[in-house]
């Protein structure tokens, strides 16, 4: 596995654990009958999906969609260079950045100029990461007849 598919695998892992971690504190917080903002389970959410699926899903299909060896030579054509790591800069940074705000911004502490942030930066991520994949997602160069 490549180190960049890793980097998104090993996140997604630790997103994991903080989302059940969350999810559990919470589920104890109920049992006792002590309240917990809203938001939390919102916040948990974007935890578990964003930083255990996405992050997840990002990284095996780096690492197992078919290779472009034309259009990525420098990295046995699986994506420009820089790509992941700008990828994973942005997915994660607009991730962390919509947890510790987002809370916050129900208050009117923070302005909503940080949840726009987060948001451009984790789309920004995903586009990124579809047009680099968007090549390695083909046909068969010589389709079995009758099949296509």
């Amino acid at each position: 596995m490549p180190r960049e598919s890793r980097l998104f695998v090993k996140t997604s892992l630790v997103a994991i654990v903080v989302a059940f971690g969350a999810g559990g504190t919470m589920a104890i917080m109920k049992a006792l009958g002590w309240g917990f903002p809203d938001v939390w389970a919102t916040e948990h959410a974007h935890i578990a999906f964003v930083g255990w699926l996405v992050n997840l899903v990002i990284g095996i299909a780096w690492w197992m969609l078919p290779l472009n060896r034309e259009r990525f030579p420098s990295t046995a054509g699986r994506y420009p260079p820089n790509a992941p790591y700008v990828v994973w800069w942005l997915l994660n940074a607009g991730l962390c950045l919509r947890v510790v705000s987002e809370p916050y911004l129900a208050l009117g502490i923070v302005p909503r100029a940080a949840l726009i942030v987060a948001s451009c930066a984790q789309a920004l991520a995903i586009v990124v990461f579809a047009v680099t994949v968007w090549a390695r997602v083909r046909g068969p160069s010589h389709p079995a007849k009758g099949v296509r």
